[in-house]
């Protein structure tokens, strides 16, 4: 199992579009056990969140996990997979990841996906 951080700095990863599906890992580790598909249904500027509660769960998160989200994000990106909702926000490293216990990492831009892909084929 490997877990591959994507380098590129806060803000210059995409962020997901609505409707489209991404590829995702559970814990964050990049391997085919952890791998699912979910699909984008709402990205929402965090001016526009005025949901206290969903707010403090958010800075809890934060506190909680602070080697892990950053401190700020853009957006709430929500996304949906076999009837389970989760909400993405930024990381630390200026990826994606959901909030909650079950939290996993977004790979918006294919190349967790794509570096699994090349890892397993070194393998065989």
């Amino acid at each position: 199992m490997v877990t591959v951080l994507n380098p590129k700095p806060y803000k210059e990863q995409p962020v997901p579009e609505v409707g489209k599906e991404y590829h995702v890992f559970d814990d964050g580790k990049i391997s085919p056990s952890r791998h699912s598909v979910v699909r984008i249904t709402e990205v929402v500027p965090f001016a526009d969140v005025n949901h206290k509660a969903f707010l403090e769960e958010w800075q809890q998160e934060v506190q909680d996990c602070y080697w892990l989200y950053a401190k700020e994000t853009d957006y709430f990106v929500k996304a949906e997979c076999d009837d389970e909702t989760d909400y993405f926000v930024r990381t630390k490293d200026g990826g994606w990841f959901s909030l909650g216990f079950f939290g996993a990492r977004l790979d918006v831009d294919n190349s967790l996906y794509n570096k699994m892909q090349e890892l397993l084929q070194e393998v065989k």
